[in-house]
């Protein structure tokens, strides 16, 4: 079982060295794979949530990450995400590219993350 036992992993990570690339996660439930409600807020926590589970198990923390790139359904939805995604870090941002796209399923958004170990 994975360190973060009440998390599921949606998809391990791959590491490189010092490097763990983190694939796309979205709002989904890990335990049942559906996509959990319907704004913008819920599926970018759940998302977070998820993203937090695969760097437990690769011991690092939303600290770690260098670059994210955040998939985001709706234009208008950006100050929103802002708002949310910043809770999630207590030092510096990592560095971000954001995308506007069509998702699949019903999808609000989608975040990768690339994150370092110490050196």
């Amino acid at each position: 079982m994975n360190k973060s036992e009440n998390i599921l992993p949606i998809s391990s990570a791959t590491r490189a060295g010092s490097l763990v690339f983190v694939s796309g996660q979205g709002g989904l439930n890990p335990h049942t794979g559906e996509v959990v409600g319907d704004s913008l807020e819920v599926q970018v926590k759940q998302t977070m949530e998820n993203i937090r589970a695969i760097l437990i198990d690769n011991d690092l923390t939303f600290d770690h990450v260098k670059k994210a790139n955040i998939y985001l359904a709706k234009r208008e939805h950006y100050i929103e995400f802002n708002r949310i995604y910043a809770q999630y870090f207590t030092k510096q941002f990592p560095a971000r590219t954001t995308i506007y796209c069509e998702l699949n399923y019903d999808l609000l958004v989608e975040i990768d993350v690339i994150a370092q170990h110490d050196c």
